[in-house]
């Protein structure tokens, strides 16, 4: 993804910190393909990106590699569910 594309580009990203190791539309992308693949956890996530990294580089520039089960937890305990469903409907 080019770097001023977004998905979700107004879907605020709460996290700080250390926290923003990973894009948030990089983490999201992997979460909706792995959902789409009929996954369903944080750890499906995960695992997921591990398994699929050769794909997901073709359009995900993964600096920092794949994102942790841990970073997919965090990231959606902290997103406001409200306002990711509003904006997830016109992906």
């Amino acid at each position: 993804m080019e770097d001023d594309e977004s998905f979700f580009e107004d879907l605020e990203d709460p996290r700080t910190g250390n926290a923003k190791l990973h894009s948030l539309d990089e983490v999201l992308v992997i979460a909706l393909c792995t959902v789409i693949c009929g996954g369903e956890t944080c750890a499906d996530m995960a695992l997921f990106g591990r398994s699929k990294e050769g794909f997901l580089r073709q359009f995900l520039r993964l600096e920092h590699g794949i994102p942790s089960h841990d970073t997919f937890s965090r990231l959606f305990r902290l997103l406001d569910p409200a306002r990711f469903q509003e904006l997830a409907r016109f992906v």
